[in-house]
């Protein structure tokens, strides 16, 4: 299946514009397809929240069409995400279907997005072979590429001095082997050697027989690949363990995703990559940040933040097609090449792997002036980062 450029996808719109115009009073329909139950409810609410703010900004129109959000629920669960993704296109007649939050279930749904020709917006979900090994035309990333994150992290801790040595810790699953490969690809290139590695069960409720091997080959920084309460245990343990001389460093959901009124001061001197934070200082992440905590109380997550910026690519790509979205190969082609303004800048996609193409930044989790709370400070940002080209073969 070739690509289409963006000149000829706008051919294509233009020579349906007349079936289309009949039709152009009609909703554009957009399955949103979240974990609204399961292990990722959480990520999942906050996706909906930045989604339905862009959206609302907007008067939830674009190209001179009104948009219909049909929403399902995965449950975590990849086999039910395939059965609603069915549900949505075959059922509900939705045009394109934005998500799911989690690797296994984005791994699940991309052989039916690309047999079916049915647009998929990722807004989350990270796993490395979505966008490389298995890129397909129909499956656009607006969030990022799990080696996008922690490569540049590994690279930048060589280069500033921070370690020349590391042990790897990380759940066991697609986003923890991901992360491990990545930093450990990228931290040997650039002169560190990695001293161990142990991916660390779902289900382990304690992680001292892992952490009984990194203060048996020790190193400068233990980089940990861990969401919530699993990453509370680490800190937990590295705490038990006496490791805090190592620099602790991962990816930003290390920190993002802790519950801070229970680790508190703990959680300072920890140095993550993301693509978002709050403290991003951009004209359109201000008003983002002002906008959501206006409504919610609180500034958006990076999840909240994914959601918004995959909200803003639909939303510039349906007026690039003046809202004609019956070709749905044209419109994922389109969907590709167009740039937007989200709440992480100006942003596009990649068209050689659909994966956007983003900053990333270095940070400090530190205690705020005063020692109440923990606040974040960038360290550096890495520009107009891409995933690797060679593994994609679109088709």
């Amino acid at each position: 299946m070739a690509l289409l450029t963006r000149r000829e996808a706008l051919s294509g719109v233009a020579a349906l514009a007349a079936a289309g115009a009949a039709a152009a009073a009609e909703p554009v329909r957009i399955g949103l397809l979240l974990d609204m139950t399961g292990p990722l409810a959480l990520t999942s609410e906050d996706i909906a929240a930045g989604f339905a703010l862009a959206l609302d900004a907007a008067g939830r129109e674009a190209g001179g069409r009104p948009l219909q959000i049909v929403l399902e629920d995965t449950a975590g669960n990849p086999a039910r995400a395939a059965e609603r993704f069915v549900k949505l296109v075959q059922g509900d007649g939705v045009d394109i279907v934005v998500g799911p939050p989690g690797s296994p279930e984005a791994l699940a749904l991309r052989d039916l997005a690309h047999a079916q020709g049915v647009p998929l917006v990722v807004p989350n979900a990270g796993a490395t072979a979505l966008t490389g090994e298995k890129c397909s035309p129909f499956v656009l990333r607006v969030s990022y590429s799990h080696e996008q994150v922690v490569a540049p992290l590994a690279t930048w801790m060589v280069r500033n001095g921070v370690a020349r040595s590391a042990y790897l810790l990380a759940a066991e699953g697609i986003a923890g082997r991901d992360h491990a490969a990545a930093f450990r690809k990228a931290f040997a290139a650039a002169g560190g050697t990695v001293a161990g590695e142990e991916f660390v069960p779902a289900t382990a409720q304690d992680f001292a027989p892992y952490l009984a091997k990194v203060r048996l080959r020790p190193a400068d920084a233990i980089f940990a690949s861990f969401f919530g309460v699993a990453a509370e245990r680490f800190l937990d343990g590295v705490d038990a363990f006496g490791l805090r001389s190592a620099r602790l460093c991962g990816p930003g959901w290390l920190v993002s995703t802790l519950d801070m009124a229970r680790v508190g001061a703990r959680a300072a001197g920890i140095i993550g990559a993301t693509s978002y934070l709050p403290e991003l200082d951009l004209d359109a992440n201000r008003d983002c940040v002002a906008a959501f905590a206006r409504r919610h109380g609180r500034p958006p997550s990076e999840f909240a933040a994914q959601g918004f910026d995959a909200a803003r690519l639909l939303l510039a790509g349906l007026e690039a097609l003046e809202g004609n979205v019956a070709n749905r190969r044209a419109t994922a082609a389109i969907l590709a090449h167009t740039s937007f303004e989200g709440a992480r800048g100006r942003l596009a996609l990649d068209p050689r792997t659909n994966n956007v193409v983003q900053d990333i930044h270095i940070f400090e989790t530190r205690r705020r002036q005063g020692g109440e709370g923990i606040g974040f400070e960038i360290l550096a940002r890495i520009p107009d980062v891409r995933v690797d080209r060679d593994a994609c073969q679109m088709g």
